[in-house]
């Protein structure tokens, strides 16, 4: 059994050799990377082979999340952590047999490294930053500026790197045209998130399964959550910036194929993925608007009593069209899938 598996991933890792050796392929990304393909198209062979789980995966999909990070500009070689090819168990039904079945699939996935090198491309950055704020330096958050309030602590929890006492998440960004924003997700809100959307939370242990990101790379995942959430609903987001999001986490048929979100059964339910609205943020699902919060109600005043006046004649009421509601604001989701088998088939980098 085991020498069979093992042939068959050998048989998977030479066609991801033979289709990045095929002119098609070659020729295509040529045209989007010019004279880097065919050193590109050696790593993406390199990663597959250093992994045994992604050597399960269709080469077609390894090859088309491949394309993606080509068009991206973004090196898929594991130890520069800008983007990954990240194997999946997605669930196919035969259309013969209309039977469901598991099939390895590769899934592009952006890092947080990948986020910031594609916002400073952008040229509207000055600074940009991640991390955690750990219980006994946070002194709470400004819900008027978003700013976090915390002082530093010597030989603290953050020299220890006290992970079990992480009150949350900040994301920093600052723009050439001085506007700043500070993003913090607490802890809770945080696991909330990972829960509500991660297909790879199991409700009955109550925890993530093994090898999962969520599971072994926990911080890492965090850090990329609340930065993609702050980047997309009060940064500029570039073109590039823009399709990364729009990419991150999907399944790729094919080259130059449209998106798969085969983990995000709330808003994508068939095999035609939707089109995510430009702008959308791809963890909350929230789309910013320009619509003016509602005034506070005014406390009602008291007054003296007036005298009464005369009585006058009477008035028939003058009848008002009715008005329309608001339209409801849209609303979405999004999340990751299912890692194939239980090794970290991450690396470790995000």
């Amino acid at each position: 059994m085991q020498n069979s598996l093992a042939k068959r991933q050998e048989n998977m890792v030479e066609s991801v050799k033979a289709l990045s050796t095929d002119p098609r392929y070659v020729a295509r990304f040529r045209e989007v990377i010019g004279d880097k393909a065919p050193q590109f198209l050696a790593s993406v062979v390199s990663a597959t082979n250093a992994n045994p789980m992604l050597a399960k995966a269709d080469p077609r999909s390894v090859m088309a999340s491949a394309m993606v990070a080509a068009t991206l500009d973004l090196d898929v070689v594991p130890g520069l952590g800008f983007s990954a090819l990240v194997p999946y168990n997605n669930n196919r039904k035969d259309p013969a047999t209309g039977v469901w079945s598991k099939h390895v699939e590769c899934q592009f996935q952006i890092m947080t490294k990948g986020l910031v090198q594609l916002a400073l491309r952008s040229g509207q950055y000055r600074n940009i930053n991640a991390g955690p704020i750990y219980q006994d330096e946070y002194d709470g958050q400004d819900m008027i500026t978003g700013e976090v309030r915390y002082h530093e602590v010597h030989d603290g929890q953050r020299d220890h790197d006290d992970q079990e006492h992480i009150a949350g998440y900040f994301a920093y960004i600052e723009l050439l045209n001085g506007f700043k924003k500070t993003e913090f997700w607490t802890m809770e809100k945080i696991i909330a998130h990972a829960k509500r959307f991660s297909k790879t939370y199991d409700a009955g242990s109550d925890s993530f399964r093994k090898g999962t990101p969520w599971k072994e790379n926990f911080q890492a995942m965090a850090r990329k959550t609340v930065l993609k959430n702050a980047l997309s609903s009060w940064g500029i987001l570039s073109t590039q910036m823009k399709a990364a999001i729009k990419a991150d986490q999907a399944v790729f048929k094919e080259l130059d194929g449209e998106p798969e979100y085969e983990d995000n059964p709330e808003n994508i339910t068939s095999a035609e993925a939707e089109e995510i609205p430009d702008g959308m943020d791809p963890d909350t699902g929230e789309i910013p608007a320009e619509v003016p919060a509602p005034a506070p109600a005014k406390a009602p005043r008291h007054r003296a009593p007036r005298p009464q006046a005369a009585p006058q004649p009477e008035q028939k009421p003058v009848e008002q069209a009715p008005q329309k509601s608001p339209e409801p604001d849209p609303e979405g989701s999004y999340a990751e899938g299912e890692p194939a088998g239980d090794a970290d088939v991450f690396g470790g980098l995000f």
